[in-house]
């Protein structure tokens, strides 16, 4: 059973989102499906697992040419393999004078308002995972490369200018996309489980660009066994624990957005096992699991063995892992039903109280909240235990300490369990 996530807009224009299990978790990998439009590695995929995947994930960078660049053939093909597109979107950028103060000074607009029209018009819900494992040490867009842990190059003096710049770089390109109303993406945020160097100051808690600009949390993570010189054999229990314990208690869905296991140094078969066990019964929160099959650093395929192969193919032929997503549509010019709903605010811009209406297929525990765009919350609205049907809210555009808030834009996030409604409020004194 599924509950839509997000909703349908006016009549012109239907723009689904993934929808979140409510009980169950998408079946999906990272097969590779090279070359771009092509189906090779899905099917051989498929063909392993003797199971369905609900959604594919690939890499692609941002060009130097500064060209959209959005890969509707690839994705076109995913789709025609009965498969949501999931883009790790990688921000191979630079600036002056760290990598993501290109992004954050508007250097990268004219690229992403491009790539956000191209979405826009492909129409078919996607994720998009933007700057993966910024809490690593490894790629230009992490907090490492961009100011680590000075205080006093970017914002707030008392945060560290590495996270900074990630947020601030995430939220401008998640905000320019909204700006242009693209709303078939599901952003994906996706710190690794460990951080590196494992300072106070480069934990994934700093990096988080907001409840209003993150649509699910991804974890990715890795066994590496006794592949590498510094590494040793880790559960899957182990491997995920404290990073899901750190964001279980935030409203988004979360997903095992890349992972596998080595066969050096353990029992790869039991790992795979415990994969689909814990999943299930533990970390309930992950909706969407996304096996990383290829041979690269290691051997990180399914079929590193045939012990390793039975026991993948035994796990998700559980029911409770999804083959397919029940909802993926396209542009239509038909009015769409939709059960859940959040209106765009009225009036907008305003200088006095804003209307925010909303509707709920069913009874549900609920917060609706104001944010600026640095993702600080300006006012709690309402929250509680709303009825099925039509409610209204009203802010006053004061804060939640009374005071009246300033011109500019904030963003109204409308929370239940099943559903997220994001819209732009426009404040003009």
């Amino acid at each position: 059973m599924v509950m839509v996530l997000g909703l349908a807009c006016a009549a012109g224009n239907a723009w689904p989102q993934v929808p979140v299990p409510t009980d169950g978790c998408y079946h999906s990998a990272f097969t590779p499906n090279y070359p771009a439009g092509g189906a090779y590695g899905h099917a051989d995929f498929e063909s392993l697992a003797q199971k369905k995947i609900a959604i594919e994930m690939f890499y692609t960078g941002w060009p130097t040419n500064r060209v959209a660049d959005f890969p509707a053939s690839q994705c076109d093909a995913i789709v025609a393999l009965g498969s949501v597109p999931h883009i790790t979107w990688e921000p191979w950028v630079s600036g002056v004078p760290y990598n993501l103060d290109g992004i954050i000074d508007g250097l990268f607009d004219s690229y992403l308002t491009g790539y956000a029209s191209q979405v826009r018009t492909w129409g078919r819900p996607l994720f998009i995972r933007l700057g993966h494992e910024m809490n690593g040490n490894w790629y230009p867009w992490d907090g490492t490369h961009n100011g680590g842990s000075t205080l006093d190059g970017f914002g707030d003096p008392a945060r560290a200018d590495g996270p900074e710049r990630f947020v601030a770089a995430f939220r401008h390109v998640r905000h320019l996309f909204d700006s242009l109303g693209v709303k078939n993406v599901s952003w994906v945020w996706a710190p690794n489980n460990y951080s590196t160097p494992y300072e106070d100051w480069n934990q994934p808690e700093n990096y988080y660009p907001g409840d209003d600009a993150v649509d699910w949390i991804g974890l990715d993570g890795y066994n590496w066994g006794s592949s590498q010189t510094w590494s040793n054999w880790s559960s899957f229990y182990d491997t995920f624990r404290e990073i899901y314990d750190r964001f279980k208690t935030k409203p988004q869905p979360m997903m095992i957005a890349e992972f596998a296991s080595t066969e050096l140094g353990g029992s790869k078969s039991q790992w795979i096992r415990d994969v689909f066990l814990y999943t299930k019964a533990i970390f309930k929160r992950v909706k969407a699991i996304t096996w990383f099959n290829i041979n690269k650093e290691t051997d990180w395929r399914i079929n590193s063995s045939a012990l390793a192969l039975a026991a993948y193919q035994q796990s998700v032929a559980d029911a409770y892992f999804l083959s397919s997503v029940p909802v993926v549509g396209v542009l239509s010019d038909a009015p769409q039903k939709v059960d859940f709903q959040f209106d765009a605010p009225s009036p907008n811009p305003a200088n006095g109280v804003v209307r925010l209406s909303f509707r709920l297929p069913a009874q549900a525990e609920y917060s609706l909240r104001i944010y600026n765009l640095l993702g600080q919350e300006v006012r709690e609205l309402s929250r509680g235990t709303a009825d099925r049907g039509e409610h209204v809210s009203t802010w006053d555009t004061r804060d939640n300490g009374g005071n009246i808030v300033g011109s500019g834009f904030y963003i109204a996030v409308l929370q239940t369990e099943r559903h997220r409604g994001v819209q732009k409020v426009i404040i003009v004194k």
